[in-house]
């Protein structure tokens, strides 16, 4: 709900949105497949950013 009292719904889920690109309402993950371009899904997305930074941590620590 937003501060006007409505609900935003997906254009092509159905579910809430979070966000409105160009006049349409998206939920975050209909946003990011749509205007990405990655190719990949959010979540897994975020799984490779934080494996990703892992690694960067360890091989920060080996360094030292």
């Amino acid at each position: 709900m937003n501060i006007y009292g409505d609900m935003r719904i997906c254009t092509k889920c159905d579910m809430k949105a979070d966000v409105v690109e160009n006049g349409k309402d998206y939920c975050a993950e209909c946003w990011w497949e749509s205007f990405s371009n990655t190719g990949i899904k959010l979540k897994d997305y975020h799984k490779q950013e934080k494996e990703n930074n892992i690694e960067r941590t360890k091989s920060n620590q080996k360094k030292v």
